[in-house]
């Protein structure tokens, strides 16, 4: 048995798929601490995960004037500055927070935002780290960097690959004063110059890619210590019963259209759901609507649509005929996973990038920028994912292939691999 700290940051979507590799990593009997905000608890109760609270309330900050602001313009440069900003803030709390709860672990595994405390930790406490993200975040010729908005045409591989490496010298330029602080606190010497996901895949340690590699083929340039796992899916227990009014209208009619926005933040989160309902309206179709957290409080709603605030995915999109979301690599892959076409409305970052993966597997018509969103807009691409059975057999295809892969026991194999090394 080992013992096992998995770090994660973010939005529900950030933390969800490591906290199941928790839960998958505590069922093979290591000692797994998981260290996330309080508010995500509830993913490893009831599993032998410890949960290690995180300080900050990650919710607030995404409420926030200045991330609304981001959410908005969904500028790169202005997510950079709001992620430095918030990093200030939490570094000085989380990293001898980090330090105290990582004594004595085996092996660090460091997801998304919280990646490089991996690196810091493994350091400190001269053990070994994992890297893990939910998006591909290592440069290749093979497609655009997936963090920020992809161009809406075909870029030369070479470019490809210098826009990635570009991003991440740029995130690391403003990013690098905060790790110094961070490594000062710890007594570490400064951090290098170098961007550390290239020092990280010089020293051969693990990364791990939780996506579908049906969907998104592994890029042959990439070493071989990169490995695309499948998605670490939720899946809901059996003893889990749905709200019986939502059950009874999912019933009660043609299969409803799923319309959900996960953590992204709107000003004027009534103006989107109004583009929905007028949609759904004219195409004569049925839907469920998800709250998240748009701010969105729902008010009367006409008899064709449901309003819920969350349930879970693998229940409800195997009954949708149809989803439309802002292209979190969660929802992405859950509706993948349900075998649905799906209707892409990105915010920011890597959602225009699997907004564009949608449209290029042919499981979904192009992506709709949610700055660019209109009734006639997502009408047109509601009637295209309702009535083009070859998209709607492309999404069914892709669903079955998905499936099939066990992204988690993938993951927990690798990081086992990794601890006997």
């Amino acid at each position: 048995m080992a013992v096992i700290s998995v770090l994660a940051a973010g939005t529900r979507g950030d933390a969800q798929p490591p906290a199941m590799l928790c839960r998958e990593l505590a069922k093979r009997g290591h000692e797994v601490r998981f260290l996330a905000h309080a508010e995500f608890k509830n993913m490893v109760d009831g599993s032998d995960v410890a949960l290690r609270p995180l300080p900050g309330d990650l919710r607030n900050e995404f409420l926030s004037a200045d991330a609304q602001n981001f959410f908005a313009s969904g500028n790169p440069a202005a997510f950079i500055r709001w992620y430095l900003d918030v990093a200030k803030k939490f570094a000085a709390q989380m990293t001898p927070m980090v330090r105290d709860y990582c004594e004595g672990s085996d092996i660090v595994v460091g997801t998304g935002l919280l990646d490089y405390y991996s690196n810091m930790m493994a350091r400190l406490l001269k053990t070994k780290a994992v890297h893990a993200y939910m998006q591909p975040a290592v440069p290749t010729r093979d497609f655009p960097c997936s963090l920020i908005a992809v161009p809406p045409f075909e870029l030369p591989g070479w470019l490809n690959k210098l826009e990635a490496r570009l991003y991440f010298e740029a995130l690391w330029l403003g990013a690098r004063p905060v790790a110094k602080y961070a490594h000062d606190l710890l007594g570490l010497p400064p951090p290098s110059w170098r961007v550390p996901i290239m020092e990280e895949l010089h020293h051969d340690q693990p990364f791990l890619m939780a996506y579908s590699e049906a969907f998104l083929p592994r890029p042959k340039d990439w070493p071989d210590h990169v490995e695309v796992t499948g998605f670490w899916f939720q899946d809901t227990p059996p003893s889990w019963q749905p709200p019986e009014d939502l059950a009874r209208f999912i019933k009660t009619g043609p299969p409803p259209v799923y319309a959900g926005f996960g953590s992204m933040v709107m000003k004027d989160p009534q103006a989107t759901v109004n583009a929905v309902l007028e949609t759904v309206a004219k195409s004569n179709a049925r839907a469920v609507i998800a709250a998240g957290w748009s701010g969105y409080k729902p008010g009367k709603l006409p008899d064709n649509v449901f309003a819920v605030d969350a349930v879970p995915h693998d229940w409800l999109l195997p009954q949708m005929a149809a989803s439309i979301h802002h292209g979190g690599a969660g929802t992405t892959g859950a509706s993948l996973r349900a075998g649905i076409p799906q209707i892409v409305v990105p915010f920011v970052g890597d959602q225009f990038f699997w907004g564009q993966q949608v449209e290029k597997r042919g499981v979904g018509p192009r992506r709709i920028p949610h700055s660019h969103l209109t009734a006639a807009k997502l009408g047109d691409a509601i009637s295209i994912v309702l009535n083009d059975q070859a998209m709607r057999k492309n999404a069914s295809d892709m669903g079955e292939r998905v499936r099939a892969e066990n992204g988690l026991a993938r993951a927990a194999d690798i990081i086992e691999e990794r601890l006997r090394t």
